[in-house]
């Protein structure tokens, strides 16, 4: 079935120079008060304002301590490529970081040690101690939500979302104030309460014997500055963050914490001179974040002055009128073209099912491969190169990727994946792979790379439980058992070392997968891949089949993960036996060895990729000249959520459609579109 013809608007193009600043910049520019909050839009440049306020400031007014904060690293690198725009060097006078980056250097001032735990490993070991530890407390509540709790395997990635929401939203501070106990206060909120037990069994552990903390994961340094900030009376000021700078310019404020928001009060309250900060509530997707969405800024403004001044951005520099025209009615928002004759170009499509959604994704990249890259007339310097115009894919769900990937390939276009792994490198297909790869009913000469083989060793760590025990009398004392930690790390763990002594032995893949361990004699740690190992020839018949078999969902089903990464992983596996139905497991692998082995040799020719697939995550902070949104339908992008999710989810549409300064193609559901708007 052909699609509609699609609607589009387009401008013709010309030659455009950025004049800083707009009358909408110059608000905030040239206002006299001691607090300033911006509400901007996308590309109406926000953090370019900020840095051209960091600018003046240094050379009009003197100052010599400017801290200018942002909520991600990408943030960061944002900021400090828009101020060397306007100073040649980044002047010592400016600090540049992260909120989590300034609670750490709090914390060194104050003398105390800050071992890391950076490695996702560790914190997952650490995380299995203190679920242990809390399996032997005698002294627990019989709640029924606790007998529930303990009986189901643990799963970890769910702990350590818990924890990071219940440290952003200061969870255990706000039941103990609450005076309500914990299990009422966990049923009154919706929180599950056998989380909330071993995230406070963790932080007894985490905090040893006598209080201090014994290491920092990543945010704990805000969560520890927030709790000192709460210990504190009304009036109390906090000597670390008082009078320590002239002036304080944060971006990013739509993904603050109620932790990063506390230390922010204490910088603007603390004599630290001018504040601005700016952001873009429309782009609120973290969820741990607490900030309003679009234009209501009561929640924030609370925490600052009461004569704080609101500036709004709304003229763009990143796209022209007819992109303006297309996300004005679908978002309920009142974007102005900086350059209204920019060229700029806006269209939408309609797609009856996913494959014909891939396929015009592959003709509208062979329309950007026509469009020739402007470049300044002049002789090119050695060794520099001419880039293709690229395409930019940004998807909702990763799992989404599969389908578009095999379909790229096989039509031979160099694609790069952002914010996600390629498909076949995703632990859980890896997983499958490396299975289909030593089964009975698979050739000899099957080879599977040494990234695959990692992944799926991932995999295989991830879904299938080991460890070895820790000592029960360190954890009855209150601390962790450090030690076991470092035991439980053998060259099992290192997935890149078993993955090279892997490749090419086939039986020795096969007992891995089985034990998890090189140890012939090791206990069998999957059953179910025993199992499946065993099945006759006959199954690897169909791989789409294999994919779909009761043994493979099984073995996902009954892993300890939450019931979200579930859902994700049967999607994959769903993805996964479409693209692979009707091929024998030989014929699929043998093709996607095709496939990895083109990647791996572009790749090493240094050759620029001309489609990229990007994460909404991945994608929001930046801008590309040409970006398609795909698979956008009522359900799926955005998703069905409830209340402050389903805002979200407007949200990650919005990031999504707002990275595009020339071309944008919205491609929806025919039987669910999104469209007419408002989202």
């Amino acid at each position: 079935m052909t699609s509609p013809p699609p609607h589009h608007a387009v401008l013709q193009d010309a030659h455009f120079k950025k004049r800083y600043p707009t009358l909408e910049q110059n608000a905030v520019l040239n206002t006299t008060a001691r607090a300033v909050l911006v509400n901007a839009l996308a590309g109406t440049g926000k953090t370019t304002t900020l840095a051209i306020k960091a600018a003046d400031l240094i050379r009009t007014q003197g100052a010599s301590r400017i801290l200018m904060l942002a909520y991600s690293e990408a943030g960061l690198a944002a900021i400090a490529q828009r101020l060397e725009k306007f100073v040649p060097t980044i002047p010592r006078q400016v600090q540049i970081m992260t909120v989590e980056q300034l609670c750490s250097t709090v914390l060194k001032e104050q003398g105390d040690p800050l071992v890391r735990v950076t490695e996702p490993l560790h914190k997952s070991l650490l995380v299995r101690q203190a679920h242990a530890a809390l399996l032997q407390d005698h002294v627990l509540d019989k709640a029924s939500e606790t007998d529930d709790f303990l009986s189901r395997d643990l799963d970890v990635q769910a702990f350590i979302d818990f924890e990071a929401q219940a440290k952003q939203r200061l969870l255990l501070r706000a039941i103990d104030q609450s005076g309500v106990g914990a299990l009422p206060y966990c049923r009154e909120h919706q929180l599950d309460y056998g989380l909330y037990q071993l995230l406070a069994k963790y932080e007894r552990l985490r905090r040893g014997l006598s209080n201090e903390p014994l290491f920092y994961a990543p945010g704990d340094c805000t969560y520890e500055v927030a709790t000192q900030l709460g210990e504190l009376d009304f009036d109390d000021a906090y000597a670390p963050l008082q009078g320590r700078f002239d002036a304080v310019l944060f971006d990013e404020l739509q993904d603050l914490d109620e932790a990063a928001m506390r230390v922010l009060r204490t910088l603007v309250q603390g004599g630290n001179g001018l504040f601005v900060g700016a952001g873009d509530f429309n782009q609120h997707i973290l969820p741990g974040a607490f900030s309003v969405f679009g234009d209501s800024l009561a929640r924030i403004r609370q925490e600052l002055p009461a004569d704080t001044q609101v500036v709004a951005l709304n003229t763009t520099y990143r796209f022209g009128n007819a992109i303006c025209q297309g996300l004005n009615p679908l978002f309920g928002v009142e974007f102005a073209a900086h350059y209204p004759t920019k060229a700029s170009a806006f269209e939408q499509r309609r797609y009856t099912d996913d494959e014909d959604c891939a396929r015009q994704l592959l003709a509208i990249h062979d329309t950007v491969l026509q469009q020739l890259p402007q470049r300044p007339q002049q002789p090119q310097s050695p060794g520099s190169h001419t880039h293709p115009p690229c395409l930019n894919v940004v998807l909702r769900s990763p799992e989404d990727s599969i389908l578009l990937e095999w379909m790229f390939a096989h039509e031979g276009v160099h694609y790069a994946c952002k914010g996600m792994k390629r498909f076949y490198q995703r632990r859980e297909i890896a997983l499958v792979l490396a299975i289909m790869g030593a089964m009975q009913g698979c050739s000899d000469g099957v080879r599977l790379t040494q990234g695959i083989l990692s992944s799926a060793m991932e995999g295989l760590l991830r879904y299938v439980r080991r460890g070895s025990q820790p000592d029960q009398d360190v954890l009855a004392n209150g601390a962790f058992d450090m030690q076991a930690l470092v035991e439980d790390s053998p060259a099992e763990v290192d997935t890149r070392v078993v993955a090279a002594e892997l490749i090419g032995k086939r039986d020795l893949m096969r007992r891995f997968l089985v034990r998890a361990s090189f140890n012939p004699q090791a206990p069998v740690a999957s059953p179910l891949c025993e199992q499946l190992l065993a099945l006759p020839p006959e199954a690897c018949a169909d791989a789409g089949l294999l994919c779909a078999h009761p043994l493979v969902l099984q073995l996902f089903a009954q892993a300890p993960i939450s019931p979200d990464e579930l859902r994700y992983c049967r999607d994959s596996l769903a993805a996964l036996a479409r693209i692979c139905a009707g091929l024998s497991v030989d014929e699929f692998l043998g093709r996607l060895a095709l496939m990895v082995q083109a990647s791996i040799h572009q790749h090493s020719q240094q050759e620029a990729s001309s489609l990229q697939l990007l994460t909404v995550e991945r994608c929001k902070g930046h801008e590309y000249e040409y970006v398609a949104v795909p698979l956008v339908e009522r359900g799926r992008f955005p998703r069905s959520a409830a209340r402050q999710d389903a805002y979200r989810e407007r949200n990650m549409l919005y990031v999504a459609m707002t990275r595009a300064s020339k071309r944008l193609w919205l491609l929806e559901g025919s039987q669910r579109p999104v469209s007419p708007g408002p989202v």
